[in-house]
C-alpha cells in the first residue's frame, strides 16, 4: 500500500435501461447499506451491544436531474415498475509526482429500483428545469475494472448479499 495515494471521481456516464444517458442527471446517491441491529444487555456486561442482524434496512437514495428529459419522466412516473440504472466512473489515482496513469479504475454501480418520487421541481425562467427522484433499490451491486468480482452485492429478490464475491452470513 503506497503510503501517499489520492483518489477522486473524475467523471461518470450514466445508463438507463442500457441507454447512455449524456447530460441528464447532476448527481446519483448510491444506496447506503445498513444492517438491522439487535440490541443486548445482560446482567454482569459492562455495557449494553448492539450486533447486526442478517437483514439490511432499506436500500435507498436520491437523485437530480439536470433538465426534464421525457423519456427518462416516463420511466421514472411508473412506481411498480423497476428501470435499471447504471453509473460508470473514472477513478484517477494521484501520488506525489502526479498522476499515476496505470492505477486508474473505472467503479461501477449498477442499480435495479423502483422509482417512488419523482418531483418536478420548480419551474423558472432562464434556469434548468430540473427535477429530483428518490428511488429503493431492489438489486445493487458496485465494482471495479481492476477486479471481475464485485466489491459488494445484494439482490433482495435473489437473497443475495455478498461483499468480494463471498457470502456476508454463512449458512449453517
Amino acid at each position: 500500500m503506497d503510503a501517499v495515494k489520492i483518489g477522486q471521481l473524475t467523471n461518470a456516464e450514466v445508463y438507463l435501461n442500457d441507454n447512455r444517458c449524456v447530460g441528464r442527471f447532476k448527481s446519483i446517491d448510491v444506496p447506503k447499506l445498513e444492517y438491522e441491529t439487535v440490541k443486548h444487555a445482560s446482567l454482569g456486561m459492562v455495557a449494553e451491544l448492539e450486533v447486526p442482524s442478517r437483514q439490511l434496512k432499506s436500500m435507498k437514495g436520491k437523485g437530480d436531474s439536470q433538465w426534464l428529459d421525457p423519456d427518462v419522466t416516463a420511466l421514472f412516473s411508473v412506481p411498480n415498475r423497476a428501470v435499471s440504472l447504471t453509473l460508470d466512473g473514472y477513478t484517477d489515482i494521484f501520488g506525489p509526482d502526479g498522476l499515476i496513469i496505470e492505477q486508474g479504475f473505472r467503479c461501477t454501480w449498477h442499480l435495479t429500483m423502483l422509482v417512488g418520487s419523482n418531483d418536478a421541481g420548480s419551474i423558472k425562467f432562464g434556469n434548468d428545469f430540473k427535477g429530483a427522484f428518490e428511488y429503493s433499490a431492489l438489486r445493487f451491486v458496485e465494482r471495479n475494472s481492476r477486479n471481475p468480482i464485485p466489491t459488494r452485492e445484494v439482490d433482495v429478490m435473489a437473497q443475495i448479499n455478498r461483499a468480494n464475491g463471498i457470502d456476508v452470513w454463512p449458512t449453517y
